[in-house]
């Protein structure tokens, strides 16, 4: 098996998603779609009010003993990790979000608007992560950015560790 150089990587992803609509997604209420920075993202189709159900994450419950994460996973509980298939997959982080996460069932979790959500605005919630030296920056945009992907009291934590990233020599 040959590996796959970049460029041919991407030409064939966009045959994938053309032909098994692996990262679409589309019913009367959201839509996943390319956001132009971020990747995809899952957008309103419809007016969401504050306090209503946006959309059940559902998805492949994992042991918390037996997984270490991925960039997707949710915190469903003590014992288990939710990793949430289409269009829960596909939401991303904002440090100014426009829904929240809650707990609905032993096994979902759901999106819950917290503001006014007008129709094509992006879906967002804040991950909220521990500061960890492999967070990524933040590109939200929002004007109280924190600059990387964590919660607002790892803010002192992640700036001590991407400076401590810096000296190390690569």
């Amino acid at each position: 098996m040959t590996t796959l150089d970049k460029q041919r990587r991407k030409k064939l992803q966009a045959v994938v998603d053309k032909d098994y609509s692996y990262r679409s997604y589309y019913d009367d209420d959201v839509e996943v779609r390319a956001t132009g920075k971020c990747g995809y993202g899952v957008y309103a189709v419809r007016q969401f009010l504050p306090g209503e159900l946006v959309m059940e994450v559902t998805g492949q419950l994992i042991s918390k003993k037996e997984y270490e994460g991925s960039e997707y996973v949710m915190d469903l509980d003590t014992k288990w990790y939710l990793e949430p298939s289409t269009p829960g997959a596909f939401m991303n982080h904002s440090c100014s979000p426009n829904c929240e996460l809650v707990q609905l069932t032993k096994t979902s979790l759901g999106v819950v608007a917290i503001c006014n959500i007008e129709a094509d605005t992006q879906l967002t919630f804040d991950y909220a992560w521990e500061a960890f030296d492999w967070n990524p920056k933040c590109q939200c945009g929002s004007r109280n950015c924190r600059g990387w992907v964590v919660a607002e009291d790892e803010v002192k934590k992640m700036k001590r560790l991407a400076k401590n990233r810096k000296k190390k020599p690569r």
